[in-house]
């Protein structure tokens, strides 16, 4: 069983292999009961509690981590590495100058305009998923969680269709078998052939009221990061959300009867599986944290799924409830890291479950379901096969 793994053989940024077992969880849980920070060796630092991985994401004092970069086992000699220039890697004024230039297209105004995109296109994409689920088990995961959020982002590059789905979407799918690392240097050779000077090309090249502006290079990295980000962590909060509704009958009866409670299954699908599960920072000076010291020059790993999680900040945590507080969700990170797409991916996860509640009562899951593990920061079903049923059929 996963809970069996000895931790004591994991050392460094080997500490990811927990999440890429089909139930993490029982092996954070019993790192938090041993100590909520603990050294695996390497300069690395594994943080499972809420509280403390709060406070990590609100250090000012800690600079971006590579964990992320570290996870993906990245080729060395690329003519462009976006991971190390993406707004994900920056700090200080190079990090404020970015961020203000990215972050434009993601304001609550621009969100709000794309609201009647994700119904047309949640409307499309579900009523295609429902026709072929009525003859036969269809994925839904590339139906519509990858989908959904594949057309949005394509639809704010202004980039064609077809050559979108050959060169891009088809990349995200399971069948790609890509790793990390070489999707992220896929989709730099794509975007540095596609430039244009639409849509989010011309958002993230456009200067500021200063005059400041994005380097042709920290452009095509922030390109690739949005691409990646919206695509893969969102399709994680739609079937995530799906999932766990198809698994808890009776919050599924409530929200049938209430739609209202829709946002509320959502955020608890943040914290119950959070399709985003760890990210990390890295310490230039000493300092305690949680009893523990962490020399200067350290990496701390933020267990996100394990934080969210822990029994000192939610009650009965292993168990998928409505009703709880959801303030300081970290699911999202914290800080001034804090994900700039969270708005939107809780919009696309919302409407698709507002889209499937006529026929919730006849979806189910029509065989054994696994999760994908080749990058263990995100989790999110390999595949979804869901069938529809007769109403009033109980099997």
């Amino acid at each position: 069983m996963d809970s069996t793994l000895d931790i004591s053989e994991l050392t460094g940024w080997g500490v990811y292999e927990i999440a890429r077992r089909q139930d993490p969880y029982p092996i954070w849980d019993r790192m938090r009961a041993a100590t909520p920070v603990l050294d695996v060796g390497e300069n690395v630092f594994a943080v499972t509690s809420w509280e403390l991985a709060d406070k990590v994401l609100r250090d000012p004092s800690l600079l971006a981590g590579n964990g992320v970069a570290e996870s993906m086992n990245k080729p060395v000699g690329e003519k462009l590495d976006p991971a190390a220039i993406w707004l994900m890697s920056l700090d200080g004024p190079n990090h404020l100058r970015a961020r203000s230039l990215v972050r434009r297209p993601f304001s609550a105004r621009q969100v709000e305009s794309l609201r009647s995109l994700v119904g047309d296109q949640v409307k499309r994409l579900v009523e295609s998923f429902l026709r072929k689920a009525k003859e036969q088990p269809t994925d839904f995961v590339s139906h519509v969680a990858l989908a959904l959020p594949s057309e949005v982002i394509r639809h704010l590059f202004h980039i064609d269709e077809a050559l979108w789905a050959r060169e891009v979407h088809a990349g995200f799918l399971p069948t790609a078998n890509s790793t990390s690392s070489e999707q992220i240097s896929a989709l730099a050779d794509f975007f540095q052939d596609v430039e244009t000077d639409q849509g989010l090309f011309h958002d993230l090249q456009e200067a500021d009221a200063d005059g400041s502006r994005l380097s042709h290079d920290e452009m095509i990295a922030n390109a690739v990061l949005l691409t990646m980000a919206a695509v893969d962590t969102t399709a994680g909060l739609i079937s995530n959300s799906l999932l766990c509704l198809l698994g808890h009958g009776e919050i599924l009866k409530q929200i049938i009867q209430a739609p209202s409670l829709i946002p509320e299954v959502v955020e608890e699908t943040l914290r119950f599986q959070s399709p985003a599960l760890s990210c990390s920072r890295f310490s230039p000076s000493a300092f305690q944290l949680g009893g523990v010291e962490i020399p200067a020059g350290s990496h701390i790993l933020v267990c996100l799924g394990a934080a969210n999680r822990d029994p000192d900040k939610y009650e009965d945590p292993n168990s998928f409830r409505l009703g709880r507080d959801y303030s300081g969700m970290i699911t999202f990170g914290g800080g001034r890291h804090f994900c700039l797409g969270a708005s939107l991916a809780r919009m696309e996860a919302r409407t698709v479950l507002e889209a499937l509640l006529e026929v919730a009562p006849t979806l189910h899951l029509a065989d054994a379901m696994e999760w994908r593990t080749d990058n263990p920061t995100v989790r999110i079903p390999r595949t979804l096969n869901i069938s529809l049923r007769a109403e009033g059929n109980s099997r």
